[in-house]
């Protein structure tokens, strides 16, 4: 079996695309290829699977002026052509695409050449290539049932959730999580007994949050009781308020900081509660591992994450905070509070486990059998 996987930009395409890959890398007799963008951070995460990649310069489109957009739209041209060239050469039995601009030639290449081919959508308002595409494609994987109406008329939909690595959907269950915990401590150098909230932006960091967790931190007493792992990003790590706190960290709240977590699913096994952005695959992480979560919409850009919060709340698992301009105070204050109310904190837990759709990597599997098999 001859596959593509291709997405990218951001980890919320990427880790999904990679989950699906794993999966099929032990099917024996199949070949996986990775395609995205050599801009993205994509390349070095597919390296990192062991999967092979096929870099295409891209840029995305949105928010550009004219000639940048301009620019970008030439080169999408091109790397569609190098799609369509390669798929000539060797046919993939199906594409299967989860996102994001990098994922764009290949798809749209696939449509071109008949090749059979995949979209997955985590968000629940689909991205330009699933609406323009969905019609086309031989199904449509969705996270949220409130996504069928507003692909075209006439698309395949299947709710099958989001694909999550299998090391994270194992913390559902409470001996491996125990298991994971107990190598989170020795391997973030946190301490035992603790409750302990995580705080983290997404890859590149979060200014807005980091700014919410050192101004808590200089407010706050005293407590032998919690700890934070907050992972700030690179630019947030370098600054002198982190410094300070970590400093400060043996005589009040012990405080562990990092610019960049690659074990995500030790930093989900050793938290109670996660501090977050919304991004959807974030949002499908938390979900399949169980951990309640205060979710902090990044306003600046699509209504994505506020909708993906508002809509993953409703089950109780997790609370919206907004950012009110660049102030992320009222998540951390609301987060303390959480942390504080074992009662509320263990309700929540127990929202998510129940509100988690797992099986996202299965569901996409079947859909590509079903079409590879027949």
């Amino acid at each position: 079996m001859n596959l593509v996987v291709t997405g990218g930009g951001t980890g919320g395409h990427i880790y999904p695309a990679i989950a699906i890959a794993r999966y099929f890398k032990s099917v024996p007799g199949t070949r996986m290829v990775f395609i995205g963008s050599t801009r993205g951070p994509e390349g070095e995460a597919a390296q990192s699977a062991g999967l092979q990649f096929v870099g295409l310069e891209l840029s995305g489109v949105a928010g550009k002026n004219p000639i940048a957009a301009a620019t970008a739209l030439a080169r999408f041209s091109r790397a569609t052509l190098e799609c369509r060239k390669m798929f000539k050469a060797q046919r993939p039995d199906c594409v299967i695409g989860t996102g994001g601009y990098a994922s764009a030639p290949a798809c749209f290449a696939a449509a071109w050449t008949d090749v059979p081919f995949i979209l997955h959508d985590l968000n629940l308002r689909p991205g330009l290539v699933t609406r323009v595409l969905s019609r086309k494609a031989a199904a449509v994987s969705i996270a949220f049932e409130g996504t069928i109406p507003l692909l075209k008329k006439g698309a395949r939909a299947v709710v099958t959730g989001v694909p999550v690595r299998e090391e994270i959907e194992e913390l559902a269950v409470d001996d491996s999580r125990d298991r994971a915990r107990v190598k989170a401590l020795e391997f973030f150098g946190l301490k035992t007994r603790r409750k302990t909230m995580l705080i983290f932006g997404g890859s590149q960091g979060a200014q807005a949050m980091n700014n919410a967790t050192w101004s808590a931190l200089e407010k706050r007493g005293n407590d032998p009781g919690m700890q934070i792992l907050h992972v700030t990003g690179k630019a947030g790590f370098d600054q002198p308020r982190r410094e300070a706190a970590q400093g400060r960290s043996a005589e009040r709240i012990f405080y562990r900081s990092l610019p960049y977590c690659d074990r995500m699913d030790l930093a989900y096994a050793v938290a109670d509660l996660a501090v977050t952005r919304a991004g959807a695959g974030t949002i499908a992480e938390l979900a399949a591992a169980a951990l309640p979560a205060v979710l902090v919409p990044y306003p600046y850009a699509s209504a994505h994450q506020e909708e993906n919060a508002r809509e993953h709340a409703r089950g109780g698992g997790a609370v919206v905070a907004r950012q009110e301009g660049d102030s992320a105070d009222n998540a951390l204050r609301e987060a303390f509070e959480l942390l504080e109310d074992t009662e509320r904190l263990s309700g929540m837990r127990e929202a998510m486990k129940a509100g988690g759709r797992h099986g996202g990597t299965e569901g996409i599997a079947a859909l590509v059998e079903e079409l590879t098999l027949r």
